[in-house]
């Protein structure tokens, strides 16, 4: 297993992701936070203050409001542990306050604004509650997260302190009887309730403190034991204590986690529920949960992954579609997106793979980074891959889901870059960044520089070494790369060795260098012959950046059909200097795409990702009316498709 650096040692210090971060730090948190303190005209933490005051009968917002302002502490918290902000920590100090005060109230530990408020004789779905409606593994996993990353980013307990009320009310709960079988309705307390058992695990003195203070003698293990027991009564419904007794396939509450091989539901809980799966399999080393998280990741990577790196297609309950149902106006929520690139990253952790990663950078650019407009105060909740020219961002959403789910990622982007173990670093992500690793006890600082990465291949690894080491630098070549190339003391390394890496093992010294060159071409993509949305079509993509057509820059239209010449790179000012493809169209016009985050830029208009291609066949392959007949029909029987080099592929990319 690889392990993660801790937050506060890596810092993203150049290049294209440092530009994106310091907009999203001194813009988009302050627009976010303004906007939920004047929600409603109350603003978001009237909640917690009329839970305080014992004023129940109304409430602002939806019932998870309050896990939705958690996150964005949890974003926030990230975002300082970088580059502190003292106007920022002053803020959740401010909300802490208000939650402590709401929940002191609660001899159990207890809070959640909107039961209290609406309802509150109907906790955790029961007498006549709906455990999928009120949200309160949801909101309280939100608290523990929002808690943890606080305490770690300013050594404050507090809000830790909270979150661990409210996990005991829960563990004291939920649970083998004589507790209640209740499973969340809404997934990510499974992942918190890791994080929690993690830190108070590996924190020695952070018990003693907490039990000074606060007088809470702490337990780390009942929190991963509950998680597994939220993962082994997934479809155990016989003893459900709470409403809906059985949620299907919307919650994956339809079979045991053993038996779930297909993502199904609501896109979001589901993804959530998976890094869970991922988390409580990486802790325990349970097989069964390991197994299980390969096999949903295994049906999602080849069979319902939109080339955005999106997930949910379907509209009606923000869900999965069948196999290979892949619309091009599809839901492909920006929350959904964000799940899906955290569970990727679990996953890396988990089995090593650089193809994990490649899934995490195809989301993290393609269906989060374009939920944010380019003045980081207008937000995307869906991302379809085509547009009538009535799609716009908005300014703020009745469901305001999104901004902070995007700033919990974005705020941890860096956790990723790096990762350590075996004897090895790993370079994941280009970025230019630095980072002080542990490996094996011997402390290693390690930078990415003159990183141009997303628009140039150039990249310099240089390493730091206290002294004179024998270790293994693995360096992530890819899958978007042509030509790769890694030069090190005059010897070129330029293929894999081993799960998608380039693997270089030397005595290494202080500032020994590697500089590495990576072909991006412009390259053509197209989708498995089963996708009937995508027959006769193609994408354009450019190193990890999937591209589109919007009307501002083809006036004769979108529905074009591209010849069969070859794509130009050029440099245009698009909010920004960035790399556009132009090229043919059969008909001899030409055609400009852009990186499709920044499309809904500069006006409303039509957009499309897939569009003709001549020489394709629209007719190539069998296609059926509706995703429900070819589901019956998805063994491939009568079809003329040629499926051959497309096995476990969804997608395949050609100059």
């Amino acid at each position: 297993m690889m392990n993660r650096p801790e937050h506060r040692m890596v810092r993203i210090t150049e290049g294209f992701w440092k530009e994106q971060l310091d907009k999203i730090h001194h813009v988009t948190v302050w627009d976010v936070l303004n906007k939920f303190e004047h929600d409603h005209e109350d603003g978001i933490m009237k909640n917690y203050e009329w839970v305080a005051e014992g004023k129940p009968g109304k409430h602002v917002g939806p019932p998870w409001y309050d896990g939705l302002i958690c996150e964005v502490i949890r974003g926030i918290s990230d975002i300082i542990a970088a580059s502190y902000d003292e106007a920022l920590d002053q803020k959740i100090e401010y909300y802490t306050e208000k939650i402590s005060q709401a929940q002191s109230v609660d001899p159990d530990g207890y809070i959640n604004t909107y039961t209290t408020l609406i309802c509150p004789d109907r906790r955790w779905g029961e007498n006549g509650g709906s455990l999928i409606w009120q949200h309160e593994t949801y909101n309280i996993g939100c608290l523990v997260e929002a808690g943890v990353h606080y305490y770690k980013a300013t050594g404050k307990t507090k809000l830790l302190s909270c979150a661990i009320k409210a996990a005991d009310c829960m563990c004291s709960v939920m649970g083998p009887a004589p507790r209640k079988n209740i499973v969340p309705a809404h997934s990510l307390a499974e992942e918190a309730m890791v994080k929690l058992y993690r830190l108070l695990k590996d924190d020695e003195k952070l018990d003693q403190a907490l039990k000074e203070e606060y007088g809470l003698a702490v337990q780390p293990e009942k929190y991963l034991e509950l998680a597994c027991f939220w993962m082994d009564h997934r479809g155990v419904h016989a003893d459900r204590a709470s409403f809906p007794h059985y949620m299907g396939e919307y919650a994956q509450d339809h079979c045991r986690i053993e038996e779930q091989s297909e993502a199904v539901g609501h896109a979001v809980r589901a993804a959530l529920m998976y890094t869970g799966l991922t988390a409580v399999g990486i802790e325990t080393g349970e097989e069964k949960y390991l197994s299980a998280a390969k096999r949903l990741w295994d049906n999602v990577e080849q069979t319902k992954l939109h080339i955005s790196g999106g997930i949910g297609a379907v509209h009606n309950e923000e869900r999965f579609g069948y196999q290979y149902d892949l619309p091009n106006d599809a839901y492909l929520e920006t929350c959904a997106g964000v799940a899906f690139a955290f569970w990727a990253g679990e996953m890396y952790r988990a089995f090593g793979e650089s193809r994990y990663m490649d899934a995490f950078e195809c989301a993290l650019c393609n269906n989060v980074l374009p939920g944010l407009s380019a003045d980081g105060v207008h937000y995307f909740y869906e991302n379809p891959l085509i547009s009538d020219g009535t799609v716009e961002r908005w300014s703020w959403h009745g469901c305001p889901c999104c901004p902070p789910m995007f700033l919990k990622l974005m705020g941890c982007l860096q956790d990723y870059i790096y990762a350590s173990g075996e004897n090895r670093i790993a370079v994941n992500l280009h970025i230019g960044s630095e980072a002080d690793l542990s490996l094996d006890g011997l402390h290693v600082k390690i930078e990415q520089k003159d990183c141009g990465i997303p628009w140039s291949g150039e990249n310099t690894i240089v390493l730091h070494p206290e002294r004179e080491a024998a270790f293994t630098l693995a360096i992530r070549r890819p899958a978007w790369s042509g030509k790769f190339c890694a030069v090190y003391r005059g010897r070129k390394f330029e293929t894999c060795d081993e799960k998608g890496y380039v693997l270089i093992s030397d005595t290494f010294r202080d500032g020994d260098e590697i500089r590495i060159s990576m072909e991006l071409p412009a390259m053509k993509v197209e989708a498995h012959p089963y996708v009937s949305a995508d027959v006769g079509r193609v994408a354009l993509m450019r190193g990890p950046l999937l591209y589109c057509l919007e009307e501002v820059d083809n006036p004769s239209g979108v529905d074009v059909t591209l010849g069969n010449g070859g794509l130009s790179v050029s440099e245009r000012d698009v909010c920004g200097l960035v790399r556009v493809l132009s090229g043919a169209c059969a008909d001899g016009e030409t055609f400009t795409a852009v990186p499709y985050y920044l499309w809904n830029n500069r006006g409303k208009g039509r957009m499309a990702v897939w569009v003709k291609q001549e020489g394709k066949d629209m007719d190539a392959v069998k296609t059926w009316e509706t995703a429900g007949e070819y589901a019956a029909h998805r063994t491939g029987a009568g079809t003329a498709a040629d499926l051959t080099g497309w096995e476990g592929r969804l997608y395949r990319r050609y100059l």
